[in-house]
């Protein structure tokens, strides 16, 4: 049967009922299941339904449950709660009520990016060559991070009763977002920004010099190319690839970090008592993503379609595709906000088209951002992909 959830964040459950919101989810979206963020940054929401008693939300971040500590005693970590949870723990009344309903309950598990942890924790945070480290990403190579994350999928997996749990940034950081204003005056050009947001910290160092790299010799190559960009005001004008091809240290570097990632994503499947997928998003030098490597370690890949060219589609399909070996273990990610889609047609040709593509999953963002006038729009859509797909 196709399957059709809803990513949820899961102050919208509670505060317009989570029984009136699955409900509502179920028979008017024809959804079979829901996602909810169990771990997420920092939000700024504008919230479009008038069931709530502010129209805007806003939230450090933080874990979306109560952690039990049993499940984390190898890290020096915790997941801190999020400041709206206070004591709660609404997520196990979530949980019951879509066993009760007969809908897929999934976790959508942001993991290295957030600023609670991040300032809890700096010591475990992404460092750039300047020894600066990140107010909002952690390092995935550190060893406390990478058994923050195996204790909070095997907390989540057995005391929940998730079908999935989804993995959305269990990478390095996919491109320079910050959650403040950056001043800087200077272009370093894309390969630049590139080597400015390489994490550089003592994990990453310890782990290069483990593996044979001389890691004195990559900090210093990349200090050297940033402090050349800021004395000489000239932007490194190679794309990633060539600047990589042009210097083997950074080759090496690059293809270290990636085995890195794959080598998380292996771990945190041994501790996954349910479905585990990862979003398939972020490319091999900035998020250090192979997933080509990683999927035989996950359930199904997601690639995420926030556009309205069903060509570009097309490709994130077929190219999770041969990551996977079989369109069975492919997901799709999907928007019904404006933009990009501002109307059903666009959502309900996506669904069509990925249903022709052989993919039998999808995942609608947002609830709590959209009108409901378009839990329509998903029906739509829905309707459609049950029909063709059976």
């Amino acid at each position: 049967m196709f399957r059709t959830n809803l990513w949820c964040y899961l102050w919208d459950l509670v505060d317009e009922g989570i029984d009136d919101v699955l409900d509502r989810l179920k028979g008017e979206a024809g959804a079979t299941g829901v996602s909810v963020a169990v771990n997420y940054h920092s939000a700024d929401q504008l919230r479009p339904h008038g069931r709530v008693e502010s129209r805007r939300f806003r939230s450090a971040g933080g874990a979306q449950f109560q952690p039990n500590a049993a499940h984390y005693a190898s890290t020096r970590m915790r997941p801190v709660p999020a400041d709206w949870l206070r004591k709660g723990n609404p997520l196990a009344a979530v949980g019951e009520a879509c066993v009760k309903r007969g809908m897929s309950l999934r976790g959508w598990l942001v993991c290295t990016h957030g600023s609670v942890v991040a300032g809890r924790y700096p010591g475990c945070a992404v460092k750039d060559a300047f020894g600066q480290p990140s107010p909002n990403w952690l390092c995935p190579v550190n060893l406390d991070v990478r058994e923050y994350l195996r204790g909070m999928i095997e907390d989540l997996s057995q005391n929940y009763p998730f079908e999935t749990i989804e993995l959305e940034r269990a990478t390095f950081p996919a491109d320079l977002h910050t959650h403040f204003h950056d001043k800087m005056g200077v272009d370093f050009g894309l390969a630049g920004d590139w080597l400015r947001g390489l994490c550089l910290c003592e994990s990453c160092r310890q782990g290069c010099f483990r593996d044979g790299l001389d890691a004195a010799r990559i900090v210093a190559l990349v200090e050297g190319y940033l402090d050349r960009v800021l004395t000489g005001d000239e932007p490194i004008g190679q794309r990633i690839e060539e600047l990589v091809d042009a210097e083997p240290l950074l080759e090496d570097f690059a293809a270290w970090r990636c085995g890195q990632i794959t080598s998380l994503i292996k771990l945190l499947k041994t501790s996954c008592r349910s479905r585990l997928v990862m979003h398939r998003s972020g490319d091999r030098f900035w998020s250090a993503a192979d997933f080509a490597a990683i999927a035989p370690h996950c359930d199904a890949l997601l690639p995420i379609f926030y556009d309205t060219d069903l060509e570009v589609l097309n490709r994130l399909v077929q190219a999770a595709v041969e990551d996977t070996g079989s369109a069975e273990r492919v997901e799709l990610g999907l928007s019904a906000c404006t933009p990009p889609c501002s109307g059903p047609d666009l959502l309900v040709a996506a669904v069509k088209r990925a249903v022709e593509l052989g993919v039998r999953s999808v995942n609608i963002y947002n609830y709590g951002l959209i009108p409901l006038s378009r839990l329509e729009w998903v029906h739509q859509a829905t309707r459609y992909a049950r029909r063709e797909a059976g």
